[in-house]
């Protein structure tokens, strides 16, 4: 009797959502409220059977592998901003804590790091300069001509944005973004969930145009960070087109990345537990424009 039931169970499931293509494999959407709800109840079904020795195991183990392709248990949406607005300063409210952003209708939110960005002396005056002045420079200040002493501005190393979201343990983070340039060796591109005032601890997805590894999963902790796992493989954004960058976190700290709908690292980590407290992006070098950002949690 039981058997009998799996084709019928199987036929709903296609007729309500048909299976993906390889390109959109392991890919839901969230806002497919039908599908979620047959996965709601398969989940039920399969509680109800799994200690049931009549069932078929292996139709049940397919049953399960149907509901872990089409489930999607980040039901809420905890921010979504595609800065359409103009101003990334209210609704929500996003804080630049060095560099720059700017955000205009139409283009979403913009930052460019460049190697101009370094402090340098004057470039008439880079020749001139000796060990002694080099050493004095360090210590007290660039020496100019008549004997005044201007000390050297600190230039940015990282441009970086914050908003304050709670985000719990389990999370999905989409974000579509627009990598503009071939940039300067060693450019780099981070986000992800913090924990604390001072964003030290939490996680974060990197992303080093041009080379490899392309992308890295980070857990940050206070005064260092923790390769978690890599794509090694070479991951060209820069070809004027909008890229999705999906990364999911489930509750068991089983963490998957997705490159325009294909996965690219799937891993586990436990390593933090706790909830965050916001949202950062960090720029070490690049033009980047984030056209959509959406982050996603589970319910309680």
């Amino acid at each position: 009797m039981t058997a009998r039931i799996f084709p019928f169970v199987f036929l709903a499931l296609f007729t309500i959502a048909p299976p993906p293509s390889h390109a959109q494999a392991e890919r839901t959407s969230p806002n497919d409220s039908r599908t979620l709800q047959l996965v709601d109840s398969l989940k039920d079904v399969i509680r109800r059977w799994e200690n049931n020795r009549t069932v078929n195991a292996q139709l049940l183990n397919q049953l399960r592998d149907l509901v872990r392709l089409y489930d999607w248990p980040w039901r809420v949406r905890l921010l979504f901003d595609d800065f359409r607005d103009g101003d990334y300063t209210r609704n929500p409210t996003w804080v630049v804590r060095g560099g720059e952003y700017s955000a205009g209708r139409g283009f979403g939110l913009r930052t460019v790091m460049s190697s101009n960005s370094v402090a340098q002396p004057p470039a008439d005056r880079r020749r001139e300069l000796t060990p002694v002045d080099i050493i004095g420079g360090i210590l007290k200040g660039i020496a100019e001509p008549g004997g005044a002493t201007t000390p050297l501005k600190d230039a940015p190393s990282t441009a970086e944005i914050s908003t304050a979201v709670a985000i719990g343990n389990a999370f999905a983070i989409r974000v579509r973004m627009l990598s503009q340039e071939k940039p300067v060796t060693g450019a780099r591109l981070e986000f992800g969930p913090y924990r604390g005032n001072g964003r030290e601890w939490g996680y974060r997805l990197a992303y080093n145009p041009g080379q490899r590894p392309s992308f890295e999963i980070l857990r940050l902790s206070p005064g260092r960070s923790s390769v978690v796992e890599t794509y090694d493989v070479f991951a060209e954004l820069e070809d004027s087109r909008v890229h999705e960058v999906e990364w999911r976190r489930d509750r068991e700290g089983s963490m998957s990345v997705f490159l325009d709908g294909r996965e690219i690292i799937r891993t586990v980590d436990r390593g933090i537990t706790e909830f965050f407290d916001g949202f950062a992006i960090v720029n070490l070098g690049g033009d980047y424009t984030f056209e959509q950002i959406e982050i996603f949690g589970a319910e309680r």
